[in-house]
């Protein structure tokens, strides 16, 4: 399911997202690293795709060429959030 990163609103698959392109919903920009299929924190510049040029603000409207809306999937959201819970336990005991 493609859908806004801020707040899960499904997006409309034919919908071409431009640079300035705003999620109906709550007026984020769809055009930013967080709403990427290739966002990976931890790659260089976080991009699976290599991008040259570093983005510092990933919610944040961007220029990249490599831009592609990506999936979001709510279980796989909560599966991170439960490792981290459990990792962040595991290590403030």
């Amino acid at each position: 399911m493609k859908a806004c990163h801020h707040c899960h609103t499904t997006i409309d698959s034919t919908l071409i997202i431009g640079t300035s392109t705003l999620c109906p919903k709550c007026g984020k920009p769809l055009h930013s690293c967080f709403n990427c299929r290739f966002y990976s924190p931890g790659a260089y510049h976080d991009c699976l795709e290599g991008i040259e040029e570093y983005i510092e603000e990933k919610t944040e409207q961007n220029f990249c060429d490599a831009f592609m809306l990506g999936e979001y999937s709510l279980e796989e959201q909560k599966r991170k959030a439960d490792a981290k819970a459990r990792a962040e336990a595991f290590f403030n005991i």
